[in-house]
């Protein structure tokens, strides 16, 4: 069993003993709701072994504008809550469960795929860098103006805002790392990213 395996079934354990399961925080006031998936190792998740140990060269930047009280769930290759299969991402949102918050490009690189609710998708882009490696973004409730499939965007810059397009659940970022392309392997994109960061909370 590798270290991502034994680092999941930790975290799943804690979740279920902290309530967090597959819930979504939404404060004291106001009642829980669920998101994509719960960070808990499933059959499927033993299926994406090898994806989990795949690992892109360089770090990416975080795919959300901070600051921002936000929660990040370490799901990738939990069941999905909504749909069937693994889920091939991780999902980000804020604490308060409001959407509208920034999501920004996490490389340089061209948009080459835009998607307009497509199944549990949602809106979506599709960022591509010179490697030729893709990040998917999903769920978005709004683009960004002035872009379009073929623009060259830098890293930190705002794509759309986060929303819940496609998936009936609270608004968060569903987002995804393939290897080779945007139909490519899927990568776990927790080790990629410049974490701890202040005001995002790992579950």
């Amino acid at each position: 069993m590798n270290a991502s395996t034994t680092r999941r079934q930790l975290i799943g354990s804690a979740a279920a003993l902290v309530g967090v399961g597959a819930v979504w925080f939404r404060g004291t006031a106001s009642p829980a709701v669920a998101i994509d998936a719960a960070p808990r190792l499933t059959s499927a998740a033993v299926a994406l072994d090898q994806a989990v140990r795949l690992r892109l060269n360089s770090q990416v930047g975080f795919p959300v504008q901070l600051p921002g009280d936000l929660v990040l769930l370490d799901n990738f290759g939990a069941d999905r809550l909504f749909g069937s299969g693994a889920h091939e991402g991780i999902d980000i949102g804020r604490r308060d469960g409001q959407s509208g918050h920034p999501v920004v490009a996490c490389v340089d690189g061209v948009l080459v795929a835009q998607e307009f609710l497509e199944g549990n998708q949602g809106n979506s882009w599709v960022l591509q860098d010179a490697d030729g490696d893709a990040y998917r973004y999903h769920h978005l409730e709004e683009f960004a103006p002035d872009l379009t499939v073929g623009t060259t965007v830098v890293r930190g810059q705002v794509l759309g805002t986060m929303g819940s397009t496609g998936n009936p659940s609270a608004p968060h970022l569903h987002f995804e790392v393939r290897r080779g392309g945007p139909i490519g392997t899927p990568v776990d994109p927790v080790p990629l990213l410049p974490l701890p960061l202040d005001g995002v909370t790992v579950f």
